[in-house]
């Protein structure tokens, strides 16, 4: 979606994605649910530091109604002026970037690192080949034990997709891209661990780490990254850590 359109809705957006969460409507019906996942997981991290945080497509920052800014050095970046401008209103503190991804980063965070890099409802708007490039790219930008969080529409194999789409044949004759976990994970190098959960038919969160430093706990099927999460199915079928 261009920067247009989102410039055009960024004051109806929160309560457009507002009505899809309370009618479950599809792309938006698990936000509220990925979002408080990605909390969990961010605010599991206690060493007494600030948590370096860069959000690509920020938006107007209501995940950070969630996480609270003060523990948190946090670079925003997005597409839409507009969107920004509400996003400063939430986080003041925060340093706000307008810039397209498809050319990469700002050349003001080539010598930077974070804990998290955060993708929510991104790449349903880019095609296959850009995830591979995001994730690879993004692997510089990431501090030792960091982790890059995607939470977007997502299916975990062509199965479940197939079987998705004869239950809601709408989704289909939409604009967005439905991309496939495992797909992504035959293209990604083995030097990463990635690691999927189900949040619904057709929402999922992939979370991305250089294999030697992983600190996912895996049990079968089931990843454990918070004692308040067994219900999150996650697979790792062929990348599982030593």
């Amino acid at each position: 979606m261009s920067n247009i359109i989102y410039d055009d809705i960024a004051k109806q957006y929160d309560s457009l994605v507002s009505k899809d969460v309370e009618n479950f409507r599809f792309p938006y019906s698990e936000y509220d649910l990925v979002q408080e996942i990605i909390t969990d997981y961010v605010t599991e991290v206690k060493n007494g530091k600030k948590i370096r945080i860069l959000d690509i497509g920020i938006g107007t920052a209501s995940l950070y109604e969630k996480i609270i800014p003060d523990n948190l050095d946090l670079v925003g970046i997005d597409n839409s002026e507009v969107m920004l401008e509400i996003a400063r209103l939430r986080v003041p503190n925060a340093r706000l970037i307008n810039f397209n991804i498809k050319k990469g980063l700002p050349e003001e965070l080539e010598k930077e690192c974070f804990d998290f890099i955060i993708v929510s409802y991104v790449f349903m708007h880019f095609d296959f080949e850009f995830i591979i490039y995001f994730i690879e790219l993004f692997r510089k930008y990431l501090s030792p034990f960091g982790k890059l969080l995607i939470g977007d529409i997502m299916f975990f194999n062509e199965e479940r997709k197939t079987k998705c789409l004869k239950e809601y044949p709408e989704i289909d004759s939409t604009n967005l891209n439905l991309h496939v976990y495992e797909d992504i994970l035959e293209r990604i190098e083995d030097n990463y661990d990635l690691s999927f959960m189900e949040v619904n038919q057709y929402t999922g969160i992939i979370i991305v780490e250089k294999l030697y430093q992983n600190s996912l706990q895996y049990q079968e099927t089931l990843v454990k990254y918070n004692e308040n999460t067994e219900k999150w199915k996650s697979t790792q079928p062929e990348k599982k850590s030593e």
